[in-house]
């Protein structure tokens, strides 16, 4: 019987949606699958596999399937002696990544930060010689990515010339082909897998070992997972034991505030979740899948003290976030929908996380009921407080883990949250945001940072320390980032008139925001349709201005005066 067979409405209606967009960007040529993303249209292995996944669920296709899988293990760079090895390049056309030049277990966690934060500042100090200087200014950005392709073509640089999270999630597609498929599959493929997945985890339990590229809750979820699962399909006692030490570490560091480092992140509680289901479902460890089970539960109950059912989306601040919208980036509508059905949460638009889902309906998701009351709840109202411990990407090794606070508050017509503590230089962090329901949809405000081109990078660092009273925001923001750096509201709301943007008051569609600022005086860019941003310069120039400074009161168009 076809596992499609076994699935409940929900689950078939999702595997469909995911199967046939897969479908269509299928090249018979290269076996591959390229996928429209945030408008551009790229070769995607993960989910190449996704699609090899929904083929194994409606029994058919099975050529398709060895050839995908042939073709994706071929991306696959076996350097045993390399920071990459083990990882996937993306598609067949892209450059190895340059070996034979780190010696990455002699550099070290501190070797890795210095050498970072060394770039930063040469980087740094370079682009504004360029700029100061008159005949080179015209060319500044052309020269600067001049000396940023050396550097690309000189070192291995995480996330620039390899993705390491991309191993996870292809050994996880494989771990289901071989459980659900494994008869259907010739020898020659059955023993590259076994090859291919021996290769993973042996760069998987490096970079567990040196830390030397930051592992995320849900890189760790699927590590545990997959040593766990090839640790007895292949007798490997010491994955098995890894597996179950990872677990140990990544719970006691979750029970200490109740968190995970990317507290308050749908994208990522997504996969966290999806995995915890699949241990539960696949581990014979039984400690393991106590572990997991514990970690699941608390991240669901974590997941639903900051939901607005009101808004269907995830009360601010995030330490790690790609979107505000819930729908934009995170696999969470596509598991509420699988979860409670369809009568009680109808909501699944497809979004860029969608594709997964023949991956995520192989696991298994159970919600505490206590959690799910409140995903069911129609209206909310909720202050909210939450300490967690965050993960400090390419941060001082001795300080990567800062106590931080998020604070906000939750009603049907508006929500806020602020962060304070955090030291995470990730462009992914939001640390202020409000939702509001206006008169045409959801509007937005976030406050972020970024370099003066718009360039959304790593920063060492920018500090935000602030917080949310119901309707009342408070933040300070200090540059610490050795350049120059523009602090900006970034709002979104249909219907939006820039001209109604003042520097003490913001007439938005159904919302009146009185702002007190104590920063230089911005610049207002409307970048689109219904999207404008705020900008408020912070130059070494200008050391007063590297200190900010707002106060926001936010009143939705009819609350009482």
């Amino acid at each position: 019987m076809p596992l499609f067979d076994s699935l409940s409405p929900e689950g078939k209606i999702l595997l469909r949606e995911a199967h046939d967009r897969l479908r269509r960007g299928y090249d018979s040529r290269t076996h591959l699958v390229s996928v429209d993303t945030e408008g551009s249209l790229h070769v995607g292995i993960r989910e190449s596999m996704y699609y090899a996944l929904s083929l194994l669920m409606l029994d058919q296709g099975w050529d398709h399937v060895e050839a995908i899988c042939r073709a994706v293990l071929a991306l696959q760079i076996d350097a045993p002696s390399e920071i990459f090895h083990g990882v996937f390049r993306h598609h067949p056309g892209e450059p190895l990544p340059p070996a034979g030049r780190l010696d990455y277990t002699r550099l070290g966690l501190y070797g890795r930060y210095f050498a970072d934060r060394s770039w930063e500042r040469i980087a740094g100090c370079f682009s504004r010689k360029l700029e100061a200087d008159s005949s080179l200014a015209p060319r500044a950005r052309e020269i600067r990515a001049l000396l940023d392709s050396a550097l690309l073509e000189s070192v291995p640089v995480v996330w620039d010339t390899y993705e390491p999270n991309t191993r996870e999630f292809i050994l996880m597609c494989l771990a289901m082909l071989l459980e659900h498929g494994e008869n259907r599959l010739s020898d020659g493929l059955r023993g590259e897998m076994a090859h291919a997945v021996r290769l993973g985890l042996e760069g998987a339990l490096a970079r567990l070992r040196t830390g030397l590229t930051p592992l995320n809750t849900n890189i760790k979820c699927m590590d545990m997972f997959l040593l766990d699962y090839f640790g007895a399909r292949m007798d490997e006692k010491a994955w098995s034991d890894a597996a179950l030490s990872l677990a140990r570490d990544v719970l006691s560091r979750y029970r200490e505030f109740h968190s995970c480092a990317e507290f308050n992140s749908p994208t990522y509680y997504g996969v966290d979740l999806s995995t915890l289901g699949f241990i539960r479902r696949y581990s014979r460890c039984g400690e393991l899948v106590s572990l997991a089970g514990e970690l699941e539960e608390g991240i669901w109950r974590d997941a639903a003290e900051f939901y607005n059912p009101s808004m269907r989306n995830f009360c601010g601040p995030y330490s790690r976030a790609y979107e505000l919208e819930l729908s934009a980036h995170t696999c969470f509508y596509d598991m509420l929908f699988w979860a409670l059905g369809e009568k009680a949460f109808p909501w699944h638009p497809f979004s860029i996380e969608s594709f997964c889902n023949p991956l995520m309906l192989l696991g298994d998701v159970r919600i505490p009921d206590d959690a799910r009351r409140i995903l069911l709840s129609r209206e909310r109202e909720a202050v909210l407080f939450h300490r967690f411990r965050e993960l400090s990407e390419r941060g001082d090794p001795d300080r990567n883990s800062a106590l931080c606070t998020a604070t906000g508050w939750i009603s049907p017509r508006l929500m806020t949250g602020a962060l304070s503590g955090s030291e995470n230089p990730s462009y992914q962090l939001h640390p202020l945001v409000l939702f509001w329901q206006g008169p045409r949809g959801l509007g937005t405000v976030q406050l972020r940072r970024c370099l003066p081109d718009g360039t959304m990078n790593h920063l060492h660092t920018v500090l935000f320390d602030g917080r949310a009273d119901r309707n009342r925001l408070s933040m300070d923001v200090q540059n610490r980032a050795e350049q120059d750096v523009d602090v900006f509201f970034e709002i979104q709301a249909e219907g939006i008139r820039p001209e109604k943007l003042t520097d003490s008051v913001w007439e938005l569609p159904g919302l009146t925001v009185r702002l007190e600022a104590r920063a230089p005086r911005p610049e207002v860019r409307v970048l689109g349709r219904d999207l404008v941003r705020i900008v408020y310069p912070a130059r070494l120039a200008d050391p007063e201005s590297l200190r900010m400074h707002f106060d926001l009161e936010a009143v939705p168009a009819d609350a009482p005066a």
